[in-house]
């Protein structure tokens, strides 16, 4: 519903102040009975959950359950970045020492729907890699390390607002740029200092200027692409691989300064990014969904 901006932002603040102090009931209360959740990738945690008890009964065995639950605060950081009529897109950083060693580090890419005053749908974004590897105790063919600049939740400084309608004519400008693989448009609407943030530990992850590490990311080009949310500041876009061998999904934020795009943040399936781009599969095997399959495509539909 129009208008509802600032009461979706403080239901979403209070969604990640109860996580950050462990309050995880009140988190489980600010969502609907009735919850829709859209989970990236394939694993046993992604899918379409339906239903708020059944979603958090799934999280609580198959996520938290191999965590040191109580040990620290999950949540490490947080940040709102797109507030429009119904939609909150956040950033959470969020992680935990694993029971068996090692930790579990993790960066989320969450657009809420709210309705009523309560979160209605997400569509959650993260590394599917970090999933696999600690959660599922999977491996990587080929073990892979932190970027020398990994992604991180600051948000680069905005020199100059912008309109409404200036962010909405960028995106959708960069939208039609990314589907008939336009570089010389996409370098048009962004900034000379362009910074790009990409999720995981993946040879085109962490923090780059310019737009290489998305060129590699978007291989075979994108369809189903829509602009979900937009507000002064940017817009968030949903996309799927147009490459049939290439299964991939995306979620987009693209910071506005001054007219042009300053930031982009790239959420994508890393595992699938590993084994298509890089040659380098989960093994034995990642793990499987039980729930209908996560698509972007379908998410926010009404």
């Amino acid at each position: 519903m129009p208008g509802n901006e600032v009461q979706n932002r403080a239901v979403v603040e209070d969604y990640y102040r109860a996580m950050g102090e462990g309050d995880f009931a009140h988190v489980v209360r600010l969502h609907s009975p009735n919850l829709v959740c859209w989970m990236s990738g394939s694993s046993l945690v992604s899918g379409r959950f339906e239903g708020r008890d059944d979603l958090y009964a799934h999280m609580e065995r198959h996520v938290l359950g191999p965590l040191v639950i109580g040990s620290e605060s999950y949540v490490k950081g947080s940040r709102i970045v797109l507030v429009d009529d119904a939609l909150v897109v956040g950033l959470l950083h969020g992680g935990l020492p694993a029971r068996d060693g090692g930790r579990y580090d993790q960066y989320y890419l969450q657009i809420f729907r709210l309705e009523n005053g309560l979160i209605a749908e997400i569509v959650e974004l993260f590394d599917t890699v970090m999933v696999e590897t600690v959660l599922m105790k999977n491996c990587l063919l080929r073990a892979r390390t932190a970027p020398n600049r990994p992604f991180d939740l600051a948000g680069e400084s905005v020199r100059s607002g912008s309109t409404l309608a200036e962010v909405k004519s960028l995106a959708t400008d960069f939208a039609a740029a990314l589907v008939t693989n336009d570089m010389v448009r996409m370098r048009a609407v962004a900034n000379s200092d362009l910074c790009v943030k990409t999720i995981g530990t993946t040879p085109i992850s962490g923090v780059s200027g310019g737009f290489d590490a998305l060129a590699h990311a978007l291989k075979g080009g994108v369809r189903d692409i829509r602009m979900v949310c937009s507000d002064s500041s940017g817009a968030c876009l949903l996309m799927r691989s147009a490459d049939g061998s290439y299964d991939q999904q995306y979620g987009l934020v693209l910071v506005v300064d001054a007219g042009r795009i300053s930031e982009i943040i790239v959420f994508m399936d890393t595992v699938e990014a590993e084994r298509a781009l890089f040659n380098n599969p989960v093994l034995p095997a990642a793990s499987k969904s039980i729930m209908p399959a996560f698509d972007i495509s379908q998410a926010f539909v009404t």
